[in-house]
């Protein structure tokens, strides 16, 4: 046993009062001892009734110990806990690994077990950040939150979960909140036999919530045989309705659409006021903003916050990734593509399993027209997360720009599994029937393409990044007419269309000379 597993597993003795009940034992068995020693003669008991006292003592010692184990005590009386279990004890339990391949998990939603199921966001919340933790592993694969937590209260089998996720562990759990008390379980399970690698349950306070989930992440690198990377910002002392607020807004923020987009800002907002100083808020404001300039609204006031809240979590959490990826966005917006390039390569020196860091990078250079270094930026982009379509199929895109046609097929062939495979879980993926659509038609079914596609538009049709690609897929298959009225769209009912697309992306050459097309780009400022 290490001395990280030694440390982790006398934690355990702590938090389950095994040691102070240990003590408490040994002081009550010798006081028994010394009230036998002084009574029993004079009761004129015989003198083994001491010697079987000190033998029964002696015994009961491991007995309170392996109790103190396996029960609680809590104010609500007391129960098993799950820890209790032989096979809990995470520094013991490793999995063993198939023919080289590196351990892998799926971090699911916790369930919300709260009075008024009202708690969803927070056990999301919970969830996310473990997972997050565990992608910084090198040696891990995490299943990303767009598929593991499609499995939210599905109540699906951990054996079917590893066999669509491709994993061979599984995080699970629960929380009760009430008030400013908190019940959280967690339990590690093995998906090929199901059995539980680790389990504990947490009583604690809602301030104690970063110190569980810190607790939670090094069991689980503990069971795995990995090791966990601390960042920076983890030990951030953050007020936790700040907290609440930041998660409460990061669970709108992960629905991309403008609605749900515009909710997450709002939180994010009412986590600054409680914290002015809560760079990890001012990061995920910053997000809104980019976000909302790149897909849905391109407005000289999203470019100008984008950049003044970027600034202000550089300002105060210099060490987080989010804050460079917010502000790498935010000057790709204004056409800074040397501070852009700049701001996401220390994102990348920060935390190298940055996804969003990767895939904005390459957005980027498509902005500036560098195609071959967002080639690769893609590339490395869908190595981080391998269940990923959308660099997948951006990369199809750049080798139709760059003339190699059998890789654009190759890479669109990958892409429209990986796209299927997420709609599979989730037939309401607008951007996986949006962006699948492309591939589909490079592939050359074009009729089942342009089902997907219609279907894409019919589902938002005020997404104007779903006006936009539809724009570039009728370009494609040759429908003119169809193309230049969804880039109209864009701009002119929709309201957002980017004008370093239109001069870059060569789905859109066969309509460049189009009088409509020129029409379009005279609209736009030099």
């Amino acid at each position: 046993m290490t001395e990280e597993q030694k440390k982790g597993f006398f934690t355990q003795l702590k938090d389950r009062k095994v040691i102070r009940v240990g003590i408490a034992y040994l002081v009550i068995g010798w006081v028994m001892m010394q009230i036998g020693e002084v009574t029993f003669e004079a009761l004129t008991l015989p003198p083994w009734t001491l010697t079987l006292l000190i033998v029964l003592v002696l015994l009961g010692f491991p007995i309170a110990l392996v109790l103190a184990w396996v029960l609680e005590v809590t104010p609500e009386g007391i129960h098993k806990d799950p820890a209790g279990q032989v096979a809990v004890i995470p520094e013991t339990a490793v999995v063993e690994p198939d023919a080289g391949a590196p351990p892998s998990i799926a971090v699911l939603p916790f369930d919300d077990m709260s009075e008024h199921g009202d708690q969803g966001y927070f056990c999301e919340g919970i969830a996310e950040e473990i997972l997050n933790a565990l992608c910084k592993v090198a040696n891990l694969h995490v299943a990303s939150r767009a598929m593991s937590f499609q499995f939210s209260g599905k109540g699906a089998d951990v054996t079917e979960i590893g066999k669509r996720l491709k994993v061979r562990t599984v995080l699970e759990g629960s929380v009760r909140k009430a008030g400013n008390r908190l019940r959280i379980t967690a339990q590690l399970v093995n998906t090929s036999e199901g059995y539980h690698l680790w389990s504990r349950q947490y009583d604690r306070n809602l301030e104690d919530i970063f110190e569980i989930q810190e607790e939670i992440a090094d069991s689980i690198a503990n069971a795995l045989s990995v090791t966990l990377k601390r960042t920076a910002d983890s030990s951030q002392q953050v007020d936790t309705k700040a907290y609440d607020f930041l998660l409460r807004g990061l669970s709108y923020f992960a629905r991309q659409n403008i609605q749900d987009t515009i909710y997450a800002r709002q939180m994010f907002e009412r986590a600054l006021e409680v914290d002015p100083e809560y760079g990890r808020a001012w990061a995920g404001l910053a997000y809104t903003y980019g976000f909302e300039q790149l897909y849905f609204n391109a407005s000289n006031v999203n470019r100008e916050e984008a950049l003044r809240t970027s600034r202000k979590a550089l300002e105060l959490a210099p060490d987080l990734a989010e804050s460079h990826v917010s502000a790498g966005i935010a000057h790709c917006m204004v056409g800074d593509y040397g501070q852009a390039d700049t701001e996401f390569e220390r994102a990348i020196e920060v935390d190298p399993k940055n996804y969003d860091a990767w895939y904005f990078f390459g957005r980027s250079k498509v902005h500036e027209g560098d195609i071959e270094r967002a080639l690769k930026l893609f590339i490395r982009a869908a190595s981080v997360r391998p269940d990923d379509f959308q660099s997948v199929l951006l990369q199809s895109q750049l080798y139709h720009s760059l003339g190699d046609s059998q890789r654009e097929k190759e890479s669109a062939r990958k892409g429209i599994e990986r796209a299927r495979s997420v709609l599979e879980l989730n037939p309401d993926d607008n951007r996986a029937l949006n962006m699948g659509a492309f591939a589909l038609l490079r592939l050359g079914d074009t009729e089942e393409g342009e089902r997907w596609m219609e279907a894409s538009m019919a589902k938002a049709p005020m997404d104007s990044i779903v006006h936009y690609n539809a724009a570039c897929f009728y370009a494609l298959a040759g429908m003119t007419e169809k193309a230049m009225d969804c880039l109209e769209n864009c701009k002119f009912k929709v309201g957002s269309l980017n004008r370093e697309w239109l001069l870059h992306d060569s789905d859109l050459d066969s309509i460049r000379d189009q009088p409509r097309f020129a029409d379009l780009l005279a609209t736009f400022p030099e």
